[in-house]
């Protein structure tokens, strides 16, 4: 809001009103019932508006009788989001009218200050009571219109909104009914003031769900796998899963336990039951030899796909809900199983994959896997460079070293180098480059941490999408994808 100095009498305020706005309206005034169309509402919220400046105008002539210079000068600036070329409002500002009709503010002036502390809180009444009339009202009228399009019904309210917050920019209703919400002294997205908790519950979860697995105990290792031709030292298992290895048992609990914990909660945020049975089992091998063995006596792959299988860090197997990993290191093999383990929930549960959804299946992997393990190291995309320095510093950043991803990418998007929501759930995941990737991640950031009720909902959709999940994405943002880009944006600076 605009700092001007109030200080000119109230006559001023006599002045008439724009042709638009110059009949009187009283503040008891009946509103008129909007009309079942786009014009009848603009018609109608423009009588609403009227009906705002002239309360505005009694408000502002009351604070200059009462020494209220500060909430005076309020009300005139208020005035003029409403009647720009109210001339009362302008010479009560100190306007000078030029001579092609335009206004001059004055070059210096000093700080309007209420010098009737006494008054102040009558005056926020009276402020609060225009606005609540405007927005109450205003609201109604957007509610009632019927219209066709449910993202024109959002910005007449967002409208309406916007209008109340100039009356009074700490107008709880407004703020609320804008998707805000108070964090400390200030107002902030009702995501980032649940976000900050759900960090907190997000890790709660996570060693909830870690410390309910019972303690793996030994298995046995069954013929086909036995014939394999893999000297296999442990077998552990939970109610859930399997876990084979040629290495250490410590490795193979562990797995079991960190992979039980991922179905467990995924299963919990996307309100689902997973039905990957006991046999699902994860083999860990620790040395080429072993890969190589493995690779090769498994049923089902043809020669050319064995030899592309070996260059990878491990895959499903074929034929069956199982999956290896031969990762260098057991960090980056615990990093795989659980990517992996959460990838089948999201096929088989949900329907979606890494073709169809990737920025989901990408990005809610990455994001959960971290939480579990504290690693991301496991992409299913490739990462290409846009082949700028930037760029690629940024990608070898996020390969070698634990910064912050999530920043990373609102640094990126403030100076829009980042996708488009439309854009990134169209992308395919062998075309995703580094800012897709952080994209995803942050995304998915927003979903898990802001938006957890609306994620099991939300999951389904993705299932039945043909579109990358672009018309669910936009359902959770009034049906508009642009204002879910420039949400999240918001949210991002808010994060804390």
């Amino acid at each position: 809001m605009l700092s001007n100095r109030w200080s000119v009498l109230a006559c001023v305020l006599a002045c008439a009103l724009p042709p638009a706005v110059a009949a009187p309206i009283t503040p008891r005034a009946a509103a008129p019932r909007a009309a079942a169309t786009l014009e009848g509402f603009e018609a109608s919220y423009a009588v609403l508006q009227a009906r705002a400046v002239t309360e505005l105008e009694a408000y502002a002539e009351w604070c200059g009788s009462v020494r209220l210079a500060a909430d005076r000068e309020g009300a005139l600036t208020a005035i003029l989001h409403f009647s720009p070329q109210h001339e009362g409002a302008r010479r009560g500002l100190k306007h000078v009218k030029q001579r092609d009709g335009s206004w001059a503010p004055p070059s210096k002036k000093s700080e309007a200050k209420n010098s009737n502390k006494n008054l102040e809180a009558e005056g926020l009444e009276r402020r609060r009571k225009i606005a609540t009339e405007l927005l109450d009202a205003g609201l109604e009228f957007s509610r009632s219109c019927d219209s066709s399009d449910p993202a024109q019904r959002r910005r007449w309210g967002a409208q309406v909104v916007a209008d109340a917050l100039v009356i009074d920019n700490d107008h709880e209703a407004a703020r609320k009914a804008g998707g805000e919400a108070r964090r400390d002294d200030e107002w902030v997205l009702a995501e980032s003031v649940v976000a900050k908790n759900q960090r907190a519950e997000i890790k709660r979860r996570v060693e909830h769900h870690i410390a309910a697995v019972p303690a793996p105990q030994a298995s046995e290792v069954r013929p086909h796998e036995a014939s394999l031709g893999i000297a296999w030292t442990h077998a552990v298992s939970t109610p859930r899963l399997r876990v084979l290895t040629d290495g250490a048992r410590t490795e193979a609990e562990r797995a079991a336990v960190m992979c039980t914990a991922a179905l467990q909660w995924f299963s919990e945020l996307a309100g689902i039951s997973s039905d990957l049975t006991p046999d699902y089992t994860v083999y860990l091998l620790v040395n080429s030899s072993s890969r190589d063995a493995f690779v090769g006596a498994w049923p089902g792959w043809s020669d050319a796909e064995r030899a592309r299988v070996k260059t990878w860090a491990g895959c499903g197997v074929p034929g069956d809900i199982h999956q290896a990993r031969w990762d260098a290191d057991d960090a980056h093999r615990l990093d795989g199983a659980v990517r992996h383990t959460l990838g089948l929930l999201m096929l088989r549960e949900l329907q979606f994959d890494h073709s169809r959804c990737a920025w989901a299946w990408e990005g809610l992997g990455l994001y959960l896997t971290r939480e579990l393990v504290g690693t991301r190291y496991t992409w299913y995309s490739s990462a290409p460079a846009s082949g700028d320095t930037e760029t690629k510093d940024l990608l070898g950043r996020l390969m070698l070293s634990d910064v912050n991803w999530v920043n990373e990418y609102y640094q990126r998007a403030k100076r829009n180098r980042a996708p488009k929501l439309k854009k990134l759930a169209a992308t395919r995941i062998d075309a995703f480059g580094v800012d897709d990737i952080l994209a995803s991640y942050s995304l998915a950031a927003y979903l898990l941490e802001g938006r957890s009720e609306a994620l099991p909902e939300l999951l389904r959709a993705l299932g039945a999408s043909t579109d990358g999940g672009a018309a669910a994405l936009a359902r959770l943002f009034d049906g508009e994808l642009a204002l879910g880009d420039q949400r999240i944006l918001r949210w991002l600076s808010e994060r804390k």
